[in-house]
């Protein structure tokens, strides 16, 4: 159910080349409730990043690519952006997009972290058929967990400073 309400607020951007799809969340609906977070706001959210990756990449000539755009939200306001990319994203676009990610208030988070991800295609009107996003930062940093499932430790392994 979340993830069908959660797509109908999350639009695609069609302009441009940086197109978005649906969204992957690597917590359950039960958990987001858990931590308070409110929907609607996070849906906002959502479209607020696609915003600011679109921005970023409008005039960027870029070959094909598709994968997504993993986002974590911490309860103190601090944000965390990964990438899983069929090609990797030249550092400056990541750079950028970061910026412009980190520039806008994500949704309020009761306590711990909200992690997810958006089906991002450039040049493309393809998204990736990969089910789950799984950027290469998290698997050196899994191997490195007791639990490499408990995505909220994974997270704060790797999170940069």
């Amino acid at each position: 159910m979340l993830a069908c309400w959660f797509f109908l607020f999350c639009t695609q951007i069609e302009a441009g080349v940086t197109r978005f799809d649906s969204a992957y969340f690597f917590q359950s609906e039960e958990a987001l409730k858990e931590k308070q977070v409110d929907f609607k706001d996070l849906a906002r959210y959502s479209r607020q990043v696609q915003s600011a990756a679109w921005k970023v990449l409008k005039e960027a000539k870029l070959a094909p690519n598709k994968g997504y755009i993993v986002l974590a939200v911490r309860s103190d306001q601090e944000i965390a952006v990964w990438f899983d990319m069929d090609v990797t994203l030249h550092e400056y676009y990541v750079y950028e997009i970061n910026e412009a990610v980190k520039k806008i208030r994500p949704f309020h988070i009761d306590k711990g972290i909200v992690v997810f991800a958006l089906k991002m295609s450039i040049e493309t009107a393809q998204h990736t058929q990969k089910p789950f996003p799984a950027p290469v930062e998290w698997k050196a940093a899994k191997l490195k967990l007791a639990d490499p499932e408990d995505i909220e430790q994974l997270v704060l392994s790797i999170w940069p400073e």
